[in-house]
């Protein structure tokens, strides 16, 4: 043996053996690290199934309107000449609010249909003179039945015609139009008057703009203003369709504003449409809520935050939501079984630090899409009232016992480390 080399004694083997100890236990506490951390992560969530109270609410949003509101328009197009009111003004049914200068093609029609009245007027006068005249000639004999006959026509046509120049003159009259004013002038105005009392919540014309006729078979017209009564505010909002169902009339509603989050209102609904409309791609219905105490914070526009207060049972059997799947038309859940107790197998040491095949697969391996039922049942429950995140569970679960609210039949996604 070499001078300058030395076998390890006595000592130099109990140390290798020590260290040699230690990584061994330090890898096979790694591992098991790594296992629980593997087992964490594919854990699926759950909860426990507890006694509590069940309370059915629908949270909306929607914007306080006036219960009363009309939109004014001219019964002729034309150009705003005069503006009598501004946003806020208080108005009494048949106050002038503004004027409006017909267009020379409607102002043109106006002429037409009152001079047709003149006009027939002086024609049928005409025409009844000649038939009374004549009346008499036929009497003595000098004018032939034929021409009596004519004489006749003529004037009962002339009456027919009058007859419908009134009934034009009057039709247009009834409709607000002017046409028997500014007598020998060329310019006509038409007073557009508010059709009720209120106050004017929205101007929506300017001094010069042009507007069309309300009355018009082409277009809805022009909005010249809006009167409405604030003295009676309501909530209008839109229910999706998946929340109808637990709404009814009369029911309770709690009612905040955005504006004055501090102020509280109660009321009820008074209103629910029998047709769904579409908003922005969802099926709503439109709901009014009945405010029961009308205060100053409430004004037109405004937010409103709604709390429709539906049933509730205290003290029953609950699950979350989020715990209940279909399947079949029927609902079921998917409760967590025992665990078994682990069994700790003994390695020795040589075998825990140079294992031949850690990755091997264990005989008879369960299939990946059954590995759920090694830890989940199937099993069929029947609910009653259901809230936003706790349903009641009438059949089919007991108190403590742990729900899935993951499906676990479906391969959970593995985030990239990357």
């Amino acid at each position: 043996m070499s001078k300058g080399k030395r076998r390890p004694g006595r000592k130099g083997w109990i140390t290798i053996v020590a260290v040699l100890a230690v990584a061994a236990f330090a890898l096979s506490r790694r591992g098991g690290v790594d296992e629980d951390k593997d087992a964490q992560k594919d854990a699926l969530k759950t909860a426990k199934v507890e006694t509590g109270d069940v309370q059915v609410r629908v949270s909306e949003v929607g914007s306080v309107e006036p219960q009363v509101k009309v939109d004014v328009k001219s019964v002729l197009s034309g150009k705003v000449v005069a503006l009598m009111v501004r946003e806020g003004d208080q108005v009494r049914k048949g106050q002038v609010i503004a004027q409006v200068e017909p267009d020379p093609s409607q102002a043109r029609d106006l002429a037409q249909v009152k001079n047709s009245v003149t006009e027939t007027e002086i024609a049928l006068n005409e025409a009844r003179a000649t038939n009374d005249r004549n009346e008499g000639l036929k009497q003595q004999g000098l004018l032939s039945l034929q021409a009596a006959l004519e004489m006749e026509t003529r004037f009962k046509s002339a009456r027919a015609l009058h007859n419908a120049a009134v009934e034009r003159y009057k039709i247009v009259q009834e409709s607000g139009v002017p046409i028997n004013l500014v007598s020998g002038s060329s310019t006509q105005r038409l007073n557009v008057s508010a059709p009720m009392d209120g106050v004017i919540i929205r101007r929506s014309v300017e001094l010069g703009d042009t507007v069309t006729s309300g009355v018009s078979s082409f277009n809805a017209g022009t909005i010249i203003a809006t009167v409405a009564d604030v003295e009676t505010m309501i909530i209008k909002a839109g229910i999706n369709e998946v929340d109808i169902g637990k709404v009814r009339l009369g029911q309770e509603v709690k009612i905040t504003l955005d504006a004055y989050p501090k102020v509280r209102f109660g009321g009820r609904i008074g209103r629910i449409a029998p047709a769904a409309r579409l908003d922005d791609k969802v099926k709503v219905f439109d709901v009014e809520v009945d405010v029961d105490r009308q205060g100053q914070e409430l004004r037109t526009g405004m937010t409103a935050n709604l709390d429709v207060v539906g049933d509730r049972v205290s003290g029953v059997l609950t699950a979350p939501v989020e715990a209940l799947f279909k399947r079949d038309d029927k609902e079921v859940v998917y409760v967590k079984k025992a665990e078994a107790p682990k069994v700790v197998e003994s390695k020795g040491f040589f075998a825990s630090v140079f294992a031949a095949d850690k990755d091997a697969k264990p005989a008879g391996e369960v299939d990946e899409k059954d590995k759920w039922k090694e830890k989940f049942e199937l099993r069929e429950v029947e609910t009653g009232l259901a809230s936003f995140d706790k349903a009641e569970i009438v059949k089919g679960l007991k108190v403590g016992e742990e729900v899935a609210v993951e499906d676990p039949t479906r391969p959970k996604e593995k985030k990239s480390n990357d």
